[in-house]
C-alpha cells in the first residue's frame, strides 16, 4: 500500500506544491481527522453536516499523533455545529491554522523562513516524492478501486482528484465545507507567487477554483 513521504499530511500540499495554504487544505484535513476518529462529521437535520472534535474523549495514542495545526483546527470544533452555524465562530481558527501549518513546514524545512511562498532544496526533493506518491494512488484506484481508500488514503485522494463522491459520505462532506468557506477573505484566490514546478499539472485548476466552476466540476486536483 503506498503511503505519503515521511511527515505530509493533507494539511501541508498546498504550502508545499502551490505556496499558499488552501482552503481545500482545511478540507482534507477534516477528513483526515474523521478517518483517525479525531472529528465527528454526521448529517444534519435536514441538509448539510454537523461536525464536532472528539479530541477529549480520544485515547491518548491519537491525541499524541496530533501536529499543532490539527490541534488548532480541532479547537474550533469543541462543541458539535453545522457548517452554518460555523460561518460565524470558524474563519479565526481557519488563519490559526493556516498559521500553523505554513510554521510547520518552516520548521520541517520545507519552505524558507522569510519567503513562505518558496521551497527550499528539502522541499523541491518533497514535491518530487508528493508527486510519485500521487502517481502510486492513481495506479491503486485503477487496480483496486475505492476499497483501498476507505482509510488514511482518502484524504490524499480528494487533493489528487481521485476520491469519487460514492466512495465515503466525507467526500461529499469536503465539497460542502470547501463551498461553504472559500468565499471568506484570504481563502480566495490571491495572487501569490508560485513555486516553480516542473510539471504541467500545475497549470489545472486548485482545489478551491474547482469546487466553485472554475475549470471543471467537482473537488479538484491540487498537484
Amino acid at each position: 500500500m503506498p503511503a505519503p513521504p515521511d511527515g505530509v499530511r493533507p494539511g501541508h500540499l498546498g504550502a508545499i506544491v502551490l505556496g499558499r495554504v488552501i482552503i481545500g487544505d482545511i478540507a482534507a484535513t477534516l477528513v483526515d481527522l474523521a478517518t483517525r476518529k479525531l472529528v465527528r462529521v454526521e448529517p444534519a437535520d435536514g441538509d448539510g453536516w454537523r461536525l464536532n472534535s472528539l479530541a477529549q474523549s480520544a485515547p491518548r495514542h491519537r491525541l499524541s499523533s496530533l501536529l499543532r495545526y490539527e490541534e488548532a483546527l480541532l479547537e474550533g470544533l469543541s462543541e458539535a455545529h453545522t457548517l452554518q452555524e460555523l460561518a460565524t465562530s470558524l474563519p479565526h481558527t481557519l488563519d490559526r491554522t493556516r498559521s500553523a501549518i505554513v510554521h510547520d513546514a518552516v520548521h520541517r524545512g520545507w519552505l524558507k523562513h522569510l519567503q513562505h511562498d518558496e521551497r527550499t532544496e528539502q522541499g523541491e526533493a518533497l514535491t518530487e516524492r508528493i508527486q510519485a506518491f500521487r502517481r502510486s494512488l492513481r495506479h491503486l484506484k485503477g487496480t483496486e478501486g475505492p476499497d483501498a481508500f476507505t482509510g488514511p488514503l482518502l484524504s490524499f485522494a480528494l487533493h489528487f482528484g481521485l476520491a469519487e463522491p460514492s466512495w465515503d459520505p466525507l467526500v461529499p462532506f469536503a465539497h460542502d465545507f470547501v463551498a461553504s468557506f472559500t468565499w471568506l477573505p484570504g481563502w480566495r484566490r490571491p495572487e501569490y507567487k508560485k513555486p516553480e514546478v516542473d510539471i504541467d499539472a500545475l497549470n489545472r485548476p486548485t482545489i478551491d477554483e474547482q469546487i466553485m466552476g472554475v475549470g471543471g466540476a467537482g473537488l479538484a486536483w491540487l498537484l
